[in-house]
């Protein structure tokens, strides 16, 4: 555990430390995170907000506190809803800013659930996929406008682009020519943003609030049964598009292999969970999407699958300075991972559009 004064922080909370067990919680790269289970009765999940990366952590707790509001509002009674609550402190405020600096909050620990890194199987697809379906549902109510962009420009696939044409003109680490087709697959795909751009600028595809970070892994499901919990991760919760959701879905759910996979062979587009993760969705949400929509999901998830993977050859050019390596060209495997499924899917276009508009 990092130098934290954790004793004064629960302290806040009204939960003295003699009192409770702490442990690390260490999924997850971005907060720092403690499971605190207070002698066995009562467990809760305190986190730091890494406010390097969220800037704007106050407006990061609004969004949570004006989400929490809205899945109240939909399930009704407080036992019905399955999303944790955030806490308020002595001082009647949803989060502690300490002596140096930092932003906590506390909420509920959601007990007796797991998650999956890989969709092993299409139920588990399905049902993930459907839980993302009925957290939009909810989403749908309400207005972006109220809603901080916690990480402003986070799927801006145009400026992703052109962080990437610079890092390729500058070629500060000379690792240019190892990355080549990489780079000629990414520069062959830069009208994909013009295109996103127009989308979105025309209206043609409505604003919503949205997860922006729809990874299997976000969903818990019960521990004795693929029936998913609810979805967590919240942090991105901020305006966007479902074309982002559904596409990070098809990014993430698609593969039976993690991201970082070293052996390129073992990626593969699975189009069976394709196929659930899209029942499972638009199970949900179909009769609230617009026509463009529908019609545009494919689109996001090749966008979603340059974007991703424009950032990794980003960062593999610039040295390594954002995502976490353990090995070298770690992040020119999790490129090339995303380049495969990418065309892969552009292989099986017509195919995957007609699954989409079967369940559309």
């Amino acid at each position: 555990m990092k130098d934290f004064n954790l004793p004064d922080i629960l302290q806040r909370y009204g939960i003295h430390a003699d009192s409770c067990t702490i442990s690390g919680f260490h999924r997850g790269h971005i907060n720092d995170s403690f499971i605190v289970d207070v002698s066995g009765r009562c467990r809760f999940f305190l986190q730091r907000i890494n406010h390097h990366v969220f800037k704007d952590p106050e407006g990061l707790i609004e969004n949570l506190i004006r989400f929490n509001v809205a899945m109240q509002k939909h399930y009704g009674k407080e036992g019905n809803n399955p999303y944790p609550a955030i806490r308020q402190n002595r001082n009647k405020k949803f989060y502690h800013l300490d002596h140096d600096g930092n932003f906590w909050r506390m909420m509920d620990f959601v007990v007796d659930s797991r998650s999956f890194d890989i969709a092993e199987t299409a139920d588990i697809a399905r049902e993930g996929a459907a839980a993302f379906g009925r957290f939009q549902l909810v989403m749908n109510n309400e207005d972006p406008a109220a809603y901080v962009p916690t990480i402003p420009d986070f799927h801006h696939l145009g400026k992703r682009l052109l962080q990437l044409q610079d890092a390729i003109a500058k070629d500060a680490f000379a690792r240019k020519q190892q990355a080549k087709d990489e780079i000629s697959f990414a520069l062959d795909r830069l009208l994909f943003g013009a295109e996103l751009e127009s989308l979105l600028s025309d209206n043609a595809i409505p604003v919503r609030v949205t997860h922006n970070d729809t990874k299997l892994n976000n969903v818990l499901f019960e521990n004795d049964s693929i029936k998913s919990i609810c979805v967590v991760d919240l942090d991105t919760v901020m305006p966007g598009t479902v074309l982002y959701d559904y596409g990070d879905m098809v990014r993430t759910f698609t593969s039976p292999v993690e991201e970082d996979e070293p052996d390129p062979e073992k990626v593969v587009f699975r189009e069976e969970i394709f196929e659930a993760l899209t029942e499972g969705y638009l199970s949900e949400l179909s009769n609230s999407l617009t026509k463009e929509e529908k019609e545009h999901l494919l689109f996001g998830a090749k966008i979603m699958l340059l974007m991703i993977g424009a950032r990794f050859l980003t960062d593999f050019l610039e040295g390594d300075h954002y995502f976490k390596t353990a090995r070298e060209n770690h992040n020119l495997d999790r490129c090339r991972n995303q380049f495969i499924l990418l065309r892969q899917l552009e292989e099986k276009e017509t195919e995957l559009q007609n699954i989409i508009m079967k369940y559309a």
